[in-house]
């Protein structure tokens, strides 16, 4: 391999993966009713990623540089940016989470400013290809949001992965 990140790929996995939370929300069990409540109201999902740390090394991008924080924000733009489009997608023919009108301007507010995030990300030094994809991800999330609104509040989260990192085989956590 030539050590290119795998765009197509990427937005796929983010999308399948997606998707199959978002199916998961209804056969869950909750800890109690108010979180279970709360979560068919809102829907929040929480994609995500692990072992960032060795693909910035593959990449040769020192971790604490700017080189590399713009290629993780290019990558974790275009996951949320993919996965806020397929809800989008998903809210057109099962319409948004519960709570969404009360929150759509809010909500609205906050998918731009994302978007406008992903387009303030330094295009000379973020590769040009991967800062095309998280901007393309996340004007197609919101337009298609301004359109059909979102099936879930939240879609994606960082969470620490140390334990489960060791479990997954990340070299990093």
């Amino acid at each position: 391999e030539d050590g290119a990140f795998d765009i197509e790929g990427y937005r796929h996995a983010s999308r399948i993966f997606f998707l199959a939370q978002e199916i998961l929300v209804g056969f869950a069990s909750y800890p109690t009713e108010r979180i279970a409540q709360r979560s068919h109201e809102f829907r929040p999902l929480g994609l995500g990623y692990a072992n960032l740390g060795t693909l910035l090394m593959m990449q040769g991008l020192p971790y604490d540089s700017d080189a590399a924080r713009a290629y993780a924000a290019c990558i974790t733009a275009m996951m949320t940016g993919e996965a806020y489009s397929l809800a989008a997608e998903i809210a057109s023919s099962t319409g948004p989470f519960e709570a969404y009108l009360e929150n759509q301007q809010s909500m609205l507010d906050v998918m731009r400013l994302h978007r406008e995030s992903a387009r303030d990300i330094d295009g000379n030094i973020a590769p040009r290809e991967l800062r095309a994809a998280a901007i393309e991800a996340w004007d197609r999330a919101v337009a298609l949001g301004m359109l059909h609104g979102y099936r879930n509040a939240q879609a994606t989260v960082l969470a620490p992965t140390g334990t489960i990192g060791l479990l997954m085989d990340c070299d990093t956590t």
